[in-house]
């Protein structure tokens, strides 16, 4: 059964930006996936101010970071953008950054996908290819094609890993909707799932007494009717729950 809903752990989504209207958007898919999961959505606006988002993350019980249309600012790692590189949104940026750092400060369970993953290794000191096909040598599609919906590859996973746990195997099949992926890892991050041509597609936090979980593809698209991603969200708000009760200790 559902967790009652005055005890369901509040999971902050990050949304995405439309410059040219000035207005914020997120597909329905990600707060009803917290919602089905058994946590409570709540929407963060791009606000950059550090005293709102500190005021923000002390209501959180767990942060999800959605994708996004645009890439990470490849300043942030320092290179010079590719001839590739998509649309930057600052705001997006900045307030991903911000709050990954308040929620490695207070261990607040993380669940980052697509350009989140991203953004949580370029935050922990890694880079990214900003363009998978000028920059992987026979790399495969990754930015698909027709329905989100479509699972596109298969993806190979570490069997030691929670992921294999939540898929009930070591392989599985995802769907893709990115240019960019991790070159370099980041700090206090272990890859623990990928793609046939080599590309990341998953990580998992390795600090003691913090949930960071980072996947490449989307689950929340999927996440009404196909189990994998339905162990993915209820083991994340499941984390959240457990932080709920009070945050872990040193």
């Amino acid at each position: 059964m559902p967790t009652p809903y005055t005890k369901r752990p509040i999971i902050g989504i990050t949304v995405r930006i439309d410059p040219d209207k000035d207005t914020y958007h997120l597909r329905t898919t990600y707060p009803h996936a917290i919602l089905h999961a058994g946590g409570t959505p709540l929407l963060l606006p791009l606000l950059t101010e550090a005293s709102y988002l500190d005021t923000v993350a002390n209501l959180l019980d767990g942060l999800l970071l959605t994708g996004n249309p645009g890439d990470v600012d490849p300043m942030r790692y320092g290179q010079a953008p590719h001839v590739a590189l998509g649309p930057v949104h600052p705001e997006r940026d900045e307030t991903d950054a911000h709050l990954l750092e308040l929620a490695d400060a207070k261990r607040l369970p993380v669940l980052a996908i697509c350009y989140g993953m991203q953004m949580l290794n370029v935050h922990r000191g890694g880079t990214l290819f900003q363009d998978l096909t000028a920059q992987v040598e026979n790399v495969m599609q990754h930015q698909q094609r027709g329905s989100f919906r479509r699972v596109a590859h298969g993806i190979q996973i570490d069997r030691d890993s929670l992921l294999a746990k939540l898929a009930g195997g070591i392989t599985a099949r995802v769907n893709s909707h990115h240019h960019q992926a991790i070159d370099e890892l980041g700090r206090d991050l272990r890859p623990i799932a990928w793609a046939a041509d080599g590309v990341i597609e998953a990580v998992i936090g390795t600090r003691p007494n913090h949930f960071v979980l980072g996947v490449q593809w989307h689950p929340e698209i999927n996440a009404e009717n196909d189990p994998f991603s339905q162990a993915l969200f209820k083991h994340f708000v499941a984390e959240a729950a457990l932080y709920q009760q009070g945050p872990p200790l040193e």
